[in-house]
């Protein structure tokens, strides 16, 4: 697509309202919560134990809860804790060289993470820009009187 926009880098205060696997199911949560609000659920899979894990929604904030005890380098496999079909996506990492996974936003958009843990790279696609932002910001700005 031509018109994609693709952020590495972006305000702290965005976050994911309406994650979903590549088959449409929701990934969000509200058995976890990070900051107040729902957490991004994936069924994690490594060395043929599978677990459930629970991601921080503001993009750039790299926070996860896992049932699994997780350490520095591991390369973890996500998948929709409904379907179980896998995130995995053909982007690799500029870091790791491996296959990223992402997570479909409404529109078309994507946030696009590193497996492994303690890797922080990630990025933001963007389809539609202006419907995106209007979605993902967090704090609205009000009159003050």
């Amino acid at each position: 697509m031509g018109s994609d926009l693709i952020v590495k880098k972006i305000a702290k205060h965005l976050r994911v309202r309406s994650g979903m696997c590549p088959a449409g199911h929701s990934l969000m949560t509200s058995e976890k919560k990070f900051d107040g609000e729902d957490a991004i659920r994936a069924e994690v899979r490594l060395n043929g134990r599978v677990g459930m894990i629970y991601l921080n929604p503001f993009y750039g904030r790299f926070e996860y809860q896992c049932d699994l005890p997780l350490s520095e380098g591991d390369i973890v496999a996500l998948a929709c804790p409904e379907c179980r079909r896998s995130l995995q996506i053909d982007t690799h990492c500029r870091l790791c060289d491996i296959p990223m996974f992402a997570v479909q936003l409404p529109d078309g958009g994507q946030v696009e993470a590193c497996p492994t843990v303690g890797c922080h790279n990630h990025s933001l696609k963007i389809v539609d820009l202006d419907a995106q932002l209007v979605r993902m910001y967090v704090h609205e700005t009000k009159v003050q009187m």
